[in-house]
């Protein structure tokens, strides 16, 4: 909250200093703006503001009727409208069109703005997840729809040529087609297993601190035949660093960069150093490859999930592995990112700043 802004949107400049004056004490590090009409706040439409409080009677327009314009610059904001007069029909409006809540300016003190603010970023936050929820599960649908398809249309065909060559006798073309069938079934597998461990990238357990050696070992037996069969060189630089995190996650984070890795290499042998510093809130790992590396445009939507390079078009996967990747540094309050400094090959850089504390299972929750 207090690395935000808040918006104070009220023609009465008495009104907007009490305002200031209350937020200041309750969020003394906070940013906060003032405004004397829906212009003049849609100045500040660069800043990243969390709550704004909007004043139901402003000249020539009323707050309720801004609330959609507001919406659209600050979509994650939480809007609060507030009136000279207490008046239900107004709360109604309000809320219908979207305010998280409304209050009279008689019953203004700290106390209730506190709790105003806290109830309104915690439903909103609970809009927010509903939301992400809803565009994934429509991304599945979409991905269900169009990757199983063509695997299913094969199983059908090859079933009905394998009933027609085993009644001609033709057992080697039976074999090559049960061959062939095997591969369908075995690629819709794939699919739903890394929907799954999108859906739920994370195992049951409780934070623990364990080293960061004990990670990276995870991870590359796990994709210890990949690593035999491309003959990729390994290096590790991790300082003996304990980390604070679910393992079997970041295990997970960690082996699918290093299967990338490997899965996009070039014609020269593949070189893979894994690295890990401390930073101010937990730590930070790094994966670099002397591979074919990511185009500057692609390099913020490959940890979207079903994005995938043109240029690797024909190679097996669903456009899943950096998706999870990015869903489970962010249940560790990190981040994940392409290096943009590169120009030879990939380095990908990830934290995790999971605190010792009640909120790391809270996190798990989420």
């Amino acid at each position: 909250m207090d690395d935000k802004s808040l918006l104070i949107v009220d023609d009465d400049s008495g009104d907007r200093k009490l305002m200031r004056r209350h937020l200041s004490s309750l969020y003394p590090n906070a940013k906060i703006l003032e405004a004397e009409n829906g212009d003049a706040a849609l100045e500040f439409k660069e800043e990243d503001i969390q709550v704004i409080f909007l004043d139901y009677l402003l000249p020539g327009v009323s707050g309720i009727d801004l609330l959609s314009s507001f919406f659209r610059h600050w979509p994650r904001s939480v809007i609060f409208i507030m009136t000279g007069q207490g008046d239900e029909e107004i709360a109604k409006s309000a809320i219908l069109s979207g305010a998280a809540d409304y209050i009279a300016k008689s019953a203004i003190h700290p106390g209730a703005l506190h709790r105003m603010v806290g109830n309104g970023l915690q439903v909103a936050r609970m809009r927010w997840r509903i939301e992400e929820h809803q565009k994934e599960l429509q991304q599945f649908s979409d991905v269900l729809v169009h990757d199983l398809r063509a695997p299913i249309r094969a199983i059908k065909f090859l079933s009905d040529q394998i009933l027609e060559d085993f009644e001609a006798g033709d057992l080697d073309e039976v074999k090559r087609e049960f061959d062939l069938m095997k591969r369908s079934v075995t690629k819709m597998s794939d699919l739903i297993e890394r929907l799954a461990s999108h859906i739920n990238p994370h195992s049951e357990g409780a934070p623990e601190s364990v080293s960061a050696d004990s990670l990276v070992e995870s991870a590359c037996m796990a994709v210890a035949q990949d690593i035999a069969n491309s003959d990729a060189q390994l290096s590790v630089d991790l300082h003996d660093l304990q980390v604070f995190c679910f393992p079997p996650d970041v295990s997970q984070l960690l082996q699918n960069l290093i299967g990338n890795s490997i899965k996009y290499r070039n014609t020269e042998q593949p070189q893979i150093h894994i690295s890990a510093k401390p930073i101010s809130s937990g730590t930070q790992f790094s994966i670099a490859d002397n591979g074919i590396g990511v185009p500057d445009e692609y390099q913020a939507r490959i940890f979207e999930p079903f994005k995938r390079l043109q240029r690797s078009s024909d190679l097996p996967g669903s456009g899943l592995g950096l998706a999870t990747c990015a869903k489970i540094a962010k249940r560790h309050n990190g981040e994940i990112w392409c290096d943009t400094g590169v120009t030879q090959g990939t380095t990908i850089h990830f934290t995790l700043k999971l605190r010792h504390s009640l909120d790391a299972v809270n996190v798990r929750a989420s």
